[in-house]
């Protein structure tokens, strides 16, 4: 059984594309455990227990919920592009 032509090109640019968002989501992760060890070794430097432990598991609590919002739209950008050239190849071939 033969192949389709691109489907070997499509399948890759799936990998691709399940690789970034992997990346985006562990670099949202190390993030926020950085930050959060971070405040904790500053915690253990000026021996303020547990305040900058705790203002820094905020600070990565922000910046992951940031990057994971900017994957979510970037998402949903891709799937609305995805939905109207479905509805204008159906439209077309009317």
């Amino acid at each position: 059984m033969a192949e389709k032509p691109g489907s070997s090109a499509k399948r890759t640019s799936q990998v691709a594309q399940a690789y970034q968002f992997a990346n985006e989501i562990l670099s949202a992760a190390i993030s926020l455990a950085l930050l959060a060890w971070g405040g904790s070794w500053l915690d253990g430097k000026f021996g303020s227990k547990p305040l900058l432990t705790i203002t820094g598991a905020c600070l990565g609590f922000l910046v992951a919920g940031f990057s994971l919002r900017r994957l979510l739209k970037r998402l949903d950008r891709q799937a609305a592009a995805k939905r109207s050239a479905a509805e204008e190849e159906r439209s077309s071939s009317r």
